[in-house]
């Protein structure tokens, strides 16, 4: 690479290039098109040894690979692939140096080829110092050149009007944005059969951006038309999708009945796509008794003081004589992933049609966190005693845990022969149980988690809006904490681990925190000067109202994965950071990160997840 930097390019070097062929033969794909056109250029003018030639067209291929993350203003561009364990990654703009940015200065007036015009002038925007307004206001022109079609809209298209627009507003160029925001109004003001969902992305785009204020009941009323239409038309889904939109434009602009009657209506959708779920060509169960469960939760986001005009209390009523069956019910639908031995092959390709062919991306992930159910204490115990009683040595003697870097995390005593019910017994089968839930935590990742993760991404791709709506209708996540935990949540579907668990564990604190503060609990102390203290996990874990609240075998998988010093103790390892890189992606982080999704995922589904009747957890079953 440094003998490439010391190529000297020029504006002539580019002219007699075939460039506008390359452009001519990239296809239809956007800047992919383009990435994978000039890459093989370049490797074609290697073959014939053109150096300079190949130079070229590798550096604009560099340029087109980035993907464009249009809601960031500092950072807007972010590489195509990343290897964090060998600390490798594909081009940012950091990575053009002073002669690099220089030719693409030479050379941005001859290209009105759009997306390369813009991308060129948008990287040196970026990256020239000082910064040239000029170069944002060519990036600009060229992004918004596009013709808001229907079958380009989604190839970059949408990024490119977006990113245009961030530029407009970093540079102050307020004429320009409202030329863009009347663009963009006037195409969602627009029908188009073919594609049922433009509008829905039109108006989502200038939600973002925050543009069309003074257009809010306009927006927000077609926005609920056709979600009726798509409801009229038996596409549940489609229609939650406008609906959640209209409400919250409907909120914005003061209009409280339209708002109820767009919840009332969500929880309408689901609930008739969960009866046709149960009695359909291909009838499901399980999933009509999540889609009840969603029904109530879609209910209880109305305000009690409006429930009585819409009839909400008869309704859910209704609903958990729906859900009390259609859960019976599934108990026959559900089945059971096993393996023999320590063969894990049967297990992986299990995992890997238990989540494939899903037709949403949302099925997927229902089915992604119903892999393993929470781990059950009392089984992990009678196996522990059980385990001991058969292989008594190993029991015999006590024994020191020790972290990476070599210090006494813990000590368990031997066991004593005079008593079962002795305190050092009692710890030794404590131990025993954590190295049986140790085992079964590695033997879910590598067998079920990791290939089912594979493979879901393989046929899906899971957005961080996806998860921001997730978290914002999990009843676990507190309220202002949605974006930090989806973003948490997402790095996982990146395989971004380290990052994923560095976020993950003081939200999940602050989860269990919440929870226990609306049952009642004191989840602070005051010390000796009066000073109030939050307490950490592992003392709200040990608080009396934690097993009402999540039950014992959450509470016994939470302190096992985050807060105890003989399992992966998560909490205390990313809270005064001792993770290593190693370390931050492990089976535990990655364990970590699956269960926190299944906590939230299933709360939308009332499973598993807090304030059983017994204090206890049900037993969770394969989806």
């Amino acid at each position: 690479m440094q003998a490439e930097e010391q190529i000297s390019l020029t504006e002539d070097d580019f002219l007699g290039s075939n460039w506008r062929e390359t452009i001519s033969s990239a296809g239809n794909h956007a800047y992919s098109s383009l990435f994978h056109a000039f890459s093989k250029s370049s490797a074609s003018y290697e073959g014939k040894n053109e150096i300079l030639k190949s130079h070229i067209m590798r550096l604009l291929s560099q340029a087109c690979s980035m993907m464009i993350d249009a809601k960031s203003i500092n950072e807007p561009f972010t590489p195509i692939w990343q290897d964090f364990q060998a600390g490798r990654r594909s081009a940012i703009p950091d990575d053009f140096t002073e002669a690099e940015l220089a030719f693409f200065e030479s050379i941005l007036e001859h290209i009105d080829e759009p997306m390369l015009r813009g991308r060129l002038a948008d990287i040196l925007w970026l990256c020239k110092k000082p910064k040239d307004p000029h170069y944002a206001r060519i990036a600009i022109d060229a992004y918004i050149s596009y013709p808001i079609k229907t079958d380009t809209w989604r190839r970059d298209i949408d990024k490119c009007w977006e990113r245009a627009s961030r530029l407009c507003l970093q540079i102050k160029d307020y004429t320009k944005i409202e030329a863009i925001e009347e663009q963009l109004y006037a195409a969602f003001q627009l029908d188009y059969p073919e594609s049922p969902f433009m509008p829905l992305w039109l108006s989502q785009l200038l939600d973002r951006l925050s543009l069309g204020k003074d257009k809010l009941g306009e927006i927000a009323t077609r926005l609920y038309s056709i979600a009726q239409e798509l409801q009229q038309r038996n596409n549940f889904d489609g229609a939650r999708s406008y609906l959640e939109l209209a409400a919250k434009k409907f909120q914005q602009g003061r209009d409280e009945k339209a708002w109820l009657d767009s919840l009332v209506l969500v929880a309408e959708c689901f609930e008739l796509e969960a009866d046709q779920r149960a009695l359909g060509a291909s009838p499901s169960q399980m999933a009509s008794n999540s889609f009840y469960e969603n029904t109530i939760q879609a209910y209880r986001r109305i305000p009690v003081k409006h429930r009585a005009a819409y009839d909400v209390e008869n309704k859910m009523r209704t609903l958990r004589e729906k859900l009390s069956k259609s859960g019976e019910a599934s108990l026959r639908e559900m089945g059971l992933i096993q393996t023999p031995g320590i063969d894990i092959k049967e297990m992986v390709e299990a995992s890997q049609a238990h989540v494939t062919g899903k037709k949403r991306v949302e099925e997927a992930l229902m089915y992604f966190t119903g892999l393993s159910g929470v781990s059950n204490y009392e089984s992990l115990r009678k196996n522990a005693e059980e385990s001991i009683a058969q292989h008594p040595l190993s029991a015999l003697f006590g024994s020191k845990h020790m972290s990476a870097d070599g210090r006494v995390v813990a000590k368990t005593p031997s066991l004593d022969l005079k008593g079962k019910d002795d305190q050092s017994n009692q710890t030794a089968v404590r131990r025993q149980i954590f190295q049986h839930f140790s085992i079964n935590m590695q033997l879910a990742v590598e067998s079920e988690i990791l290939p089912a993760l594979r493979q879901m991404l393989m046929e899906h791709r899971v957005t961080r809006d996806l998860l921001e709506a997730l978290c914002y209708h999990s009843p676990l996540v507190p309220p202002n904490r949605e974006k930090l935990t989806a973003t948490a949540l997402w790095f996982g579907f990146e395989y971004d681990f380290s990052n994923a668990i560095h976020l993950l564990c003081p939200q999940l604190e602050h989860m269990v925190r919440v929870k226990l503060k609306e049952a009642g609990a004191h989840t602070s102390n005051v010390d000796k000067d009066g000073i109030e203290n939050e307490n950490g996990l592992s003392t709200l874990l040990d608080l009396p109202e934690a097993v009402s609240v999540f039950g014992k075998d959450i509470i016994f998988e939470i302190k096992a994965v985050f807060a105890d010093a003989l399992g992966p103790n998560l909490r205390n390892e990313v809270a005064h950071g001792l993770l290593d890189d190693n370390a931050a992606s492990s089976i535990g982080s990655i364990y970590a990160w699956w269960m926190v999704l299944r906590l939230i995922t299933r709360s939308l589904m009332g499973l598993n997840t807090v304030s059983k009747s017994n204090g206890n957890t049900e037993d969770e079953k394969e989806t």
